[in-house]
């Protein structure tokens, strides 16, 4: 009887709290309808229950990001948001780090230091990532081994494999990366390899004429002008046919491979990109990481309440429940969690893929902040199709580029110059 009554008056206070839930909105870019559905399932289950708050998440499409910024412009946004330095420098998020202070810190320690460091600027944390995306390889290593090759190494490995693989129809390639898909991308990734970037730390300065930039820029190119490799292939088709024997792509590749291509099972393996050996002798393997960010709007009236959810959501155990959930109800999907701990700990996805996702971003650099990093990236694209298409020196057309950045740069300098002053107080700089 005492039995029954107790859990009587459970369910009576889970009901009232849940009634009388004190409502947090979140909009996050990026995802789609099943992931927020997945989300809102896990927090009606887990902590609505222990809080009394509830959480209504608006996925907002990769085009569609502005609408963030025009809430924060009409002081009517959600309470937690997809954004990061640029709105927080313009003094409209809430620097997580001055705020939260050791329990920022606390939670910032258990993600990959690989993605929070592109939200580092002049000590402050305006943001916290909630996902990753990265770039990686496959190889259909039954076909390699056919020829007595192994997974590659270094580029020149690359370099050195190709024409016997040519000579007998298969081709190694980035996809994603390409020149026709996204070539900023592949050029990044032999830039840092190198040990280059597209920006210097300060955010204000372009470091593609860095020696090293220079180097990595002029090897992506030569892949195209010097080896021949395909300016474009199509991808999962190419590699399930072993066209491709070598494929850099997104990160989601894996899951569309273990889902959509049973009849290569056992023949292919996660592994990392090719890397460069670099003057000290370490090889480095990099490519860019970067993610969704969540952050909260100074206008909210619940910053306490909002902290309190993303410490909640960002924790190992909610994301692996999280990322397994998509996994399982959204075939071919994945999402990379920031947590190193649940990465390795997620059900639906295999150790040793686990294990290259993990390396392949321990790898990897996040580009530095610089504001309006969108108008800049052109002038890297910009450089690349003036190689491919017109012959232009690689050198000459990444110097070209930094100038070009720079001048770009300059303009900013100026027009930030106050919320720089802000940050920094009566010694700033600019």
């Amino acid at each position: 009887m005492k039995k029954t009554l107790y859990l009587s008056l459970v369910l009576i206070l889970a009901l009232s709290l849940v009634g009388s839930a004190k409502v947090l909105e979140m909009w996050i870019v990026g995802w789609t309808n099943e992931f927020a559905r997945i989300a809102e399932d896990l927090i009606l289950t887990y902590y609505t229950p222990q809080t009394g708050v509830e959480v209504d998440i608006t996925p907002i499409g990769w085009a569609d990001g502005n609408k963030i910024t025009l809430a924060i412009i009409s002081n009517d946004a959600p309470d937690i948001i997809s954004a990061g330095v640029e709105l927080g420098v313009r003094g409209s998020l809430v620097d997580l780090r001055e705020a939260f202070g050791s329990e920022f810190e606390e939670l910032e320690a258990t993600l990959f230091p690989a993605i929070t460091e592109q939200l580092h600027f002049m000590g402050t944390r305006f943001g916290i990532p909630q996902n990753i995306s990265v770039m990686n390889a496959a190889y259909r290593t039954d076909i390699l081994a056919q020829y007595g090759m192994e997974i590659p190494v270094l580029w020149e490995d690359v370099y050195a494999m190709r024409p016997k693989l040519n000579a007998n129809g298969h081709e190694m390639a980035f996809h994603y990366g390409s020149p026709d898909y996204s070539g900023l991308w592949g050029a990044y990734t032999l830039i840092t390899q190198h040990g280059g970037n597209f920006f210097n730390i300060d955010g204000f300065t372009s470091a593609l004429d860095k020696p090293e930039s220079i180097r990595g820029f002029t090897e992506y190119v030569e892949l195209y002008t010097k080896h021949n490799m395909p300016l474009s292939v199509t991808g999962l088709t190419q590699f399930r046919s072993g066209e491709l024997v070598m494929m850099i792509d997104g990160y989601w590749m894996y899951t569309n491979l273990l889902n959509s291509a049973p009849e290569i099972q056992g023949k292919w393996e996660a592994g990392l990109i090719p890397g460069v050996r670099r003057p000290d002798g370490v090889i480095n393997h990099g490519t860019f990481t970067g993610g969704t960010s969540l952050a909260i709007p100074v206008t909210t009236k619940d910053r306490q309440e909002a902290w309190d959810f993303i410490k909640w959501f960002l924790s190992a155990d909610i994301q692996k429940m999280f990322v397994d959930e998509i996994i399982r109800k959204v075939p071919g999907s994945l999402m990379v969690p920031t947590s190193m701990e649940a990465l390795y700990n997620l059900e639906g996805l295999p150790q040793n893929i686990a294990r290259t996702i993990h390396a392949q971003v321990d790898e990897s650099q996040a580009v530095p902040y610089a504001p309006t990093q969108g108008v800049l990236y052109r002038f890297v694209e910009f450089a690349i199709q003036s190689c491919l298409q017109q012959g232009a020196d690689p050198a000459e057309a990444a110097k070209k580029a930094a100038a070009e950045m720079n001048s770009e740069m300059d303009r900013r300098k100026v027009e930030y110059s106050r919320f720089l002053k802000q940050l920094q107080g009566d010694s700033a700089r600019w």
